[in-house]
């Protein structure tokens, strides 16, 4: 029963986000900007959590100034975080995402078109460049969101997070706000890449700047972050 019911929610999956990103197309070719095509995230984002039978339960809304700009760091459990985090939050993220989302038909087209930024994790001087241009993004006026865990864990217990997104928000001078994501792994275990309906908990924390720690303390306010991160997670 399941099989049939995941064939029926990966279909419904595909012709939304081909809907998504077609109308994301058509609306970068009209304004010829890379921010106006993210209004159909905002969209994107529900209907994929409501296909999935997914509910989200948010609090923290009120941490987020939107005259402001952050990078904003999460704890990575599933796929679903990334709808989960389009929905949630109300401005515009650009995701720093791993290269290989690059090759995800739609999807992948749409955050390529909009300019989204990939790493590639197997080679440091390539990720350097990709931090450096998530740096100037943030400078242009755009919010920024990454997974410092580098990837999904498998086993529900947080990995330690890597330092790039910090050595970002201290090169730009930029905070840092921390979301805490508890359920997605439930909902889409990655190991697994079955849907089950349930509930992603979602929750955002208060900005987070990095004058306290110096410029050789990277190490430690990456550190500080996680452990907010999963502190948050904890209570969830």
């Amino acid at each position: 029963m399941w099989v049939i019911i995941n064939f029926i929610q990966a279909l419904l999956i595909l012709i939304w986000t081909i809907i998504a990103a077609s109308t994301g197309f058509i609306i970068y070719i009209i304004t010829w900007s890379k921010k106006a095509p993210m209004v159909v995230s905002h969209f994107w984002g529900p209907l994929l959590l409501w296909t999935s039978g997914v509910r989200l339960r948010v609090t923290g809304k009120e941490n987020i100034d939107k005259t402001n700009y952050y990078i904003y760091v999460s704890n990575h459990e599933s796929l679903m975080d990334i709808p989960a985090i389009f929905t949630a939050l109300p401005v515009n993220v650009f995701f720093v995402a791993k290269k290989e989302l690059q090759k995800v038909p739609f999807l992948g087209w749409f955050m390529i078109m909009v300019g989204m930024i990939f790493i590639d994790r197997g080679n440091k001087e390539k990720a350097y460049e990709s931090m450096r241009k998530a740096g100037q993004l943030i400078k242009n006026g755009r919010n920024v969101i990454s997974f410092p865990e580098g990837t999904r864990n498998t086993d529900g217990k947080m990995k330690m997070f890597k330092r790039g997104s910090f050595i970002m928000a201290k090169a730009g001078n930029v905070s840092i706000v921390p979301i805490a994501i508890k359920g997605a792994r439930e909902v889409l275990p990655s190991e697994k890449n079955k849907l089950r309906p349930g509930l992603i908990k979602l929750k955002i924390g208060k900005p987070i700047s990095g004058d306290q720690f110096s410029k050789d303390e990277v190490d430690l306010f990456a550190n500080y972050v996680r452990d907010q991160v999963l502190e948050m997670r904890n209570s969830l």
